[in-house]
């Protein structure tokens, strides 16, 4: 009896043990596929420089400057740089190599990328996805479980985009977070109801018995309503710790959820708040950024151009991104699927079609949010005019950020699927024969179920196997990231270089960490900070001038007046204590592109920079001409600033 009930246990823990499995497989994948030139460099793409930034802030000044992350001191969400600067703090207290030199930052971020990627993600979408089929079988529940964390980390589009575009790091995280609060939700909708229902079924029937039956149930309902209401909120909260911005994503996907598990009222009056939100933030857009645009949507984004046809981002959707291209026409230009791709197309067609039988409140709600996520995905990559620029805004118009959406809704999906079919063998072994012509009809319907669960199951195990084997988007994004990250530029003028590596660590030497260096950020002089915690006035590419940033765009302007008073009058009052530099290493990098990159012209006037030179204004203390012609005006000044 102890073996049957030891064999019985095992059985019991199988899901469980096929989740973690799962997920260390899906852990592996990301870490195999993770660039290895960014370990010991800097990730060179022009959000990257900001996320070092806020990393080195909280390690500088502990938690206190966590909701003041900006260069000029307004909030930037700081979950994702906490845990960097944590855990470079606690790896250099430790010993460890990676986080003892001057790359520790740049190797902490990458370990809190993998966390999220690697672990949180693949892990938090089985969670999530399990709960479509909770009820299933054992057997059914392990395949999915081990299965799910592997196909969300087949794909290019999450965690794998947010690393090649941008990289968008902390929208990352929070993308890897969601999911949690996309199941905490879903319980709580399901507490909720229960205890609707059993509130209508009490005043329903008033009796003295049905009362006395009632009170313990509603107990019991109530508890795990504020249990579900308990965990929904610590996900919201971490969530938007990790990137306010996430909501609307949260609202896109949970949306069909709510309308088809709450009561007409409440659907009412949430798309009621929801209508309110959109006119207090349109109020709030109106008077802190004036425009005669905003009752012409069709004029938003004028310079926006679809990076998508219809057939590349129908066939990017339904394969997930398992798709294959000219990279010489750019990712965007991938639609030709892959082996991995044409099974997950399949597998999507024929998993669709599983929810569209039997159809139900839930099967609706998933088909439904893969169709809203869908269509915001086709309004950013294909589709133009006053609609898709509406529905788009918040994602900032472009496909980045909407097609790591495409995960969320299309796991889901199949997770339904796999139930449904489980449900259906399960039914067909346990209908009676009643005669021969209906045990012949049975038999047949066992035999297509049988089918169609062994071909769902094919079909999982080609794109799993499939993706890690061919799979040209994650690899051009990895190649992408290591070719930025590689010193060895053909052009010398660009953001990371061997001269330009050399010159920060010249320069650093020189200033010390404390005194106050004034240079373009876009000629790649930001990695400083990132590099080695140099005190660049200019950190980020786009430090904004409003607040405690009224000083950037006070130097800039000092700079360009051409007056030595005003300009040490002005730089020399930051810190006070501390002597002020001014870098001068070459034009923008032409991999930064930034629309306002004309305000950091003064910084480029080489008659102005003589000028100072020659009026005793800034001193050359470090001459960097001698690394090539290109470098000819290339230096470190001195402002001489005023004894105070």
């Amino acid at each position: 009896m102890s073996n049957i009930a030891s064999r019985a246990n095992i059985i019991r823990r199988a899901p469980a043990a096929a989740v973690l499995i799962g997920t260390a497989v899906a852990c592996g994948i990301v870490i195999a596929w993770f660039p290895d030139a960014i370990w010991d460099k800097p990730i060179q793409g022009i959000d990257a420089p900001a996320h070092y930034y806020f990393t080195r802030e909280i390690m500088n000044d502990g938690l206190s400057v966590a909701t003041s992350l900006l260069p000029n001191g307004g909030f930037y969400p700081p979950l994702f740089h906490t845990l960097a600067a944590f855990v470079a703090t606690v790896g250099g207290a430790l010993g460890i190599p990676m986080f003892t030199g001057s790359a520790a930052v740049v190797a902490a971020v990458n370990c809190v990328w993998i966390l999220g990627g690697g672990i949180l993600w693949p892990l938090g979408m089985a969670l999530f996805c399990g709960y479509f089929f909770r009820n299933a079988s054992i057997a059914t529940r392990s395949v999915l479980y081990f299965g799910i964390p592997i196909l969300a980390v087949s794909s290019g589009a999450n965690p794998f985009q947010m690393l090649y575009a941008g990289p968008l790091i902390a929208y990352a995280f929070a993308s890897n977070l969601l999911p949690y609060l996309l199941l905490a939700t879903l319980y709580f909708l399901d507490a909720f109801s229960t205890v609707l229902e059993l509130k209508i079924g009490k005043t329903a029937d008033k009796t003295k018995g049905a009362a006395k039956r009632q009170n313990p149930e509603m107990h019991v309902a109530v508890r795990q309503l504020l249990i579900a209401l308990g965990f929904t909120a610590a996900a919201f909260l971490l969530v938007m710790a990790a990137q306010p911005k996430l909501v609307f994503t949260y609202i896109v996907i949970m949306l069909p959820y709510a309308v088809f598990r709450l009561p007409w009222k409440l659907v009412a009056a949430m798309f009621g708040l929801l209508v309110l939100g959109a006119i207090a933030f349109f109020i709030f857009a109106v008077n802190i950024y004036p425009s005669a645009k905003y009752f012409h949507p069709e004029t938003w984004f004028h310079t926006h151009r679809p990076s998508m046809d219809l057939k590349t981002s129908l066939t990017y959707a339904f394969t997930d991104g398992m798709v294959s291209g000219d990279i010489n026409q750019g990712l965007t230009s991938f639609n030709i699927p892959t082996v991995a791709g044409w099974a997950m197309l399949v597998l999507l067609v024929v998993s669709i079609a599983m929810a569209l039988v039997h159809v139900n409140k839930q099967s609706l709600a998933v088909l439904l949010s893969f169709a809203l996520v869908l269509f915001v995905f086709e309004c950013s990559a294909t589709f133009t005019g006053a609609i898709p620029n509406i529905v788009t805004a918040v994602w900032y118009r472009n496909e980045v950020r909407t097609l790591t959406m495409l995960p969320f809704v299309i796991l889901p999906v199949i997770a339904l699927a796999g139930a449904r079919l489980d449900a259906w063998l399960r039914d067909m072994a346990a209908r009676p024969s009643i005669d021969q012509s209906v045990n012949v009809n049975q038999t047949s319907l066992r035999m297509v179920a049988r089918i169609a669960a062994g071909l769902c199951a094919a079909l999982m195990v080609m794109v799993m196997i499939g993706a890690q084997t061919v799979n040209p988007v994650k690899t051009a994004m990895r190649d992408s990231v290591n070719n930025a990250a590689s010193l060895d530029k053909a052009d010398p003028t660009e953001q990371l270089t061997h001269a330009k590596l050399d010159i920060l660590t010249r320069m650093v030497k020189q200033t010390g960490t404390n005194a106050v260096i004034i240079s373009d950020p876009m000629n790649g002089s930001m990695y400083a900070t990132a590099l080695f915690n140099a005190n660049m006035l200019f950190p980020v590419y786009n430090p904004q001038n409003t607040g405690k940033g009224v000083i950037f765009s006070q130097v800039e302007q000092a700079f360009g007046s051409g007056n030595g008073e005003e300009l040490l009058n002005t730089a020399c009052g930051i810190n006070p204590q501390q002597p002020t530099y001014f870098l001068s290493m070459g034009p923008q990098a032409p991999s930064l592109q930034f629309s306002f990159a004309a305000q950091y012209d003064p910084f480029h006037d080489a008659q102005r920079i003589e000028q100072y030179v020659a009026d005793g204004t800034m001193t050359k203390v470090q001459d960097y001409s001698s690394y090539g012609d290109y470098a000819k005006d290339w230096a470190l000044y001195q402002l001489q600033c005023p004894a105070r």
